[in-house]
């Protein structure tokens, strides 16, 4: 019978540490203090970590490192990171931009799912006598103190695994569409009110920080904000240049997932309850103002889709290679003909599989969509990794000049990269003003260009500290 018990206990030990925690990375995961598992570690924009309540600023990403049981800790909301430890207890640890990489180990000494964090420059790292690492401070924020798995308890952290609810982020892009209707989204056309429509270029928004926990509305494309909200219902809500805050609150648990709702700051109610005035949906496809209740009025809420922004350089153009049909947001997207001694631009809605284009602007994020746009016309091509015969031309800014500039025979073009071909025997192709259709030749003897690339097959404007690629050849500077 002994036997048969030890046996039980054993096999329940085997179940319990089956589902016992295992950190992944990317994931995300609350952190709450093994002595009050409600009270939780957060990133309210402050220097120095807060705890307190559940909201948007306790989701918690870890990312590995190279080294095993080593991961960066990024706040959801922020973007933030943990900074390093102190090596003297009862020091405040801050947040700040630069990853800073932590030693993550669980503790079973202190619980199920219990784990201690310090950063790994500590000399002690195993959360044994010696140890410091995260603690909670008697004033709710972290401090440094001695991290001993089995004393000093409140040393220790309940990780939960989570899936959060989307958290505004002001490094992300998104596109809005209406509650009652997935297809009908918010954009900039350019014209005083605030237009809706089907999604392009004009749907890509940002937000910028307001402070206070507000936001500035920002159109990708037109770089105009969203103006104040007439307290009035039924009023169009207009654009404009000077940034106004905005509250912008995730409405999730009546109105679904990732909706939100939006009025500027002055309303008299933000809470997005009775007697709200927010953002809605006008028949002509205008945004107006009305009552926004969650729970009701859901054409008065507002589905978020988060986008990975990514830059463009600060001439404002680059070219860009299409893996799959995608549809380019926030920037203007362009096929190239060339006609004998200059090149025609002609813009695009959309981007098939396999195509490169010209973009402007300075932001842009892509998003999968069934292309359609005609391709025969252009001539841009992807590099596959070959060697410049001397008729190809790549896009690039030379001392503030962007052009398509003649690649010398012999100079390898790195694969990814787009591409002209032309066989005029000219230098280069320029752009002229800020709304390009025809790219001009520029004669022969008015440019002396050298092709100067950094090792990654990054095309630069001058010489730059360490091995340079100069028209093929790789020269130390």
């Amino acid at each position: 019978m002994k036997k048969n018990l030890l046996l039980l206990f054993a096999v329940l030990c085997s179940v319990q540490s089956m589902f016992a925690l295992t950190i992944e990375s990317g994931q995300y995961y609350t952190i709450a203090n093994r002595n009050d598992v409600n009270l939780y570690v957060k990133d309210t924009g402050a220097d120095i970590i807060q705890m307190g309540a559940l909201d948007d600023a306790c989701f918690w990403q870890l990312i590995a490192t190279d080294n095993q049981g080593c991961y960066y800790l990024r706040n959801k909301k922020t973007g933030r990171y943990a900074q390093q430890c102190s090596t003297s207890a009862e020091v405040n640890v801050t947040m700040g931009d630069s990853p800073v990489e932590y030693r993550v180990k669980e503790c079973p000494a202190e619980g199920t799912d219990m784990f201690g964090l310090t950063s790994t420059n500590q000399s002690n790292c195993e959360f044994t006598s010696g140890c410091i690492g995260w603690n909670w401070k008697g004033d709710n924020t972290v401090q440094t103190f001695a991290a001993a798995a089995g004393t000093n308890h409140r040393s220790f952290w309940k990780f939960t695994l989570v899936t959060p609810p989307m958290v505004i982020s002001t490094n992300k892009v998104y596109v809005m569409s209406n509650r009652q209707d997935n297809n009908v989204y918010i954009k900039d056309n350019g014209g005083d009110e605030l237009a809706m429509g089907a999604l392009d270029n004009a749907s890509l928004w940002q937000f910028e920080d307001a402070g206070n926990g507000q936001f500035y509305v920002k159109n990708v494309k037109t770089g105009r904000y969203a103006q104040a909200c007439s307290a009035t219902a039924e009023v169009p809500v207009v654009m404009g240049n000077t940034p106004v805050a905005y509250v912008i609150l995730n409405c999730s648990e009546k109105e679904g997932n990732d909706c939100f709702g939006l009025t500027s700051a002055d309303q008299a109610n933000t809470s997005f309850t009775a007697g709200c005035i927010g953002w809605n949906w006008r028949n002509d496809n205008i945004v107006q103002t009305y009552a926004s209740e969650a729970g009701t009025n859901h054409r008065s809420f507002w589905k978020f889709t988060e986008l990975e922004p990514q830059a463009i350089t600060t001439s404002g153009y680059a070219t860009y290679y299409a893996a799959e049909d995608v549809l380019i947001l926030g920037a203007q997207a362009y096929t190239a003909t060339v006609k004998g001694t200059y090149v025609s631009l002609n813009e695009v809605a959309d981007v098939p599989a396999g195509s490169a284009v010209v973009l402007k602007g300075t932001t842009f994020a892509t998003i999968a969509r069934t292309a359609q746009s005609d391709m025969s016309a252009n001539d841009l091509v992807s590099s596959t990794g070959i060697t410049a015969d001397g008729t190809q031309y790549v896009l690039a800014d030379n001392e503030g000049k962007v052009a398509f500039y003649n690649v010398t025979a012999g100079t390898g073009i790195p694969a990814g990269k787009a591409y002209i071909t032309s066989t005029a025997g000219i230098k280069a192709f320029y752009f002229e003003g800020n709304n390009p259709t025809d790219i001009k030749a520029i004669p022969n003897e008015n440019l002396n260009v050298e092709n100067i690339y950094n090792l990654a097959g990054q095309r630069l404007n001058k010489m730059q500290k360490g091995i340079n690629i100069v028209n093929g050849k790789k020269i130390l500077k």
